[in-house]
C-alpha cells in the first residue's frame, strides 16, 4: 500500500490500483463493475454498504496485522459483517475450492494410481473439513446472532482455523515434494498459487471473525 491512506472519499479505481487483491472482496460482495469515477462512499450508498465498515474490511484484507479500533465499531455493522462472512463462505465453496480442484484434476492426469489416490483423498478431506466448519459457524454462531441470542459457540473461531492452515500447508508440501516429475512445473505452480491464495484468504477471514465480529458481539450483544 505504500503511503496510500484508505478513506471513503478515495476513488474506486485508486483503491483497486493500490491493492488489486481487493478485487476478490468486490467479487464476493457482488458489487458490479464498472464503477466509473465514483468514490468508495458513493459506491457504498449505491449498493447499501456502510462505507466505514467497507474500509475496515479492505484494511484487514490488505494487512493481516490490522485491528479495528473499538471506537470505530457501531451497532449497525453487526448484521453487515455476518452477511459478509456468509458471502465469503459461498465464495470459497463455489469459486475458490472448485477453481483449485480444476488444477488438481490436470495434475492427477500425470500421476500414477497411488499418487492420484493419495492427493485426491487429501484434497477431498480438506474441502469437506472446510465446508463442514463453515456450516457449523453458520448454524452455531451466525444464525444465533441474527436472532439476537447470546450463547453462540465462539470456540469454533479458534482451533479449526489453525487446523485449516496446517492442512493447506500439507497439500502444498505434497505438491512440491511428492508428485512425479512428469507433472509439469506450470501446473504445479498454478495449483500452489491457488492453495496459498486460499490459505491466506482464510487467514483474513479468521481475523475478521476474531477481531471484527467478536468485538462487535461483545460490545452490542453481551453488554
Amino acid at each position: 500500500m505504500g503511503s496510500v491512506v484508505l478513506s471513503p472519499e478515495m476513488k474506486i479505481y485508486e483503491l483497486i490500483d493500490a491493492a488489486p487483491m481487493l478485487l476478490s472482496l468486490f467479487s464476493r460482495l457482488n458489487i458490479h463493475l464498472p464503477f466509473g469515477d465514483i468514490s468508495v462512499a458513493e459506491m457504498c450508498r449505491r449498493d447499501g454498504y456502510n462505507p466505514q465498515l467497507f474500509i475496515m474490511l479492505c484494511a484487514m484484507h490488505i494487512d493481516l496485522r490490522h485491528r479495528p479500533a473499538d471506537e470505530e465499531l457501531t451497532e449497525d455493522m453487526l448484521s453487515e459483517v455476518i452477511a459478509y462472512l456468509r458471502a465469503s463462505h459461498r465464495y470459497y465453496a463455489e469459486r475458490m475450492l472448485p477453481h483449485t480442484a480444476l488444477h488438481l484434476e490436470e495434475i492427477l492426469s500425470y500421476c500414477d494410481e497411488l499418487s492420484e489416490r493419495v492427493l485426491r483423498g487429501f484434497y477431498d478431506d480438506y474441502t469437506h473439513y472446510i465446508k463442514r466448519h463453515f456450516e457449523e459457524e453458520e448454524r452455531e454462531i451466525f444464525t444465533l446472532m441474527e436472532r439476537g441470542e447470546r450463547d453462540a459457540n465462539f470456540a469454533l473461531f479458534d482451533m479449526p482455523h489453525a487446523d485449516i492452515d496446517d492442512r493447506s500447508n500439507d497439500i502444498a508440501s505434497l505438491i512440491v515434494k511428492s508428485l512425479p516429475e512428469a507433472a509439469p512445473t506450470s501446473l504445479r505452480c498454478a495449483m500452489l498459487k491457488d492453495v496459498y491464495e486460499l490459505r491466506d484468504d482464510l487467514r483474513r477471514h479468521s481475523n475478521i471473525e476474531t477481531y471484527l465480529l467478536r468485538p462487535l458481539v461483545e460490545k452490542f450483544l453481551k453488554c
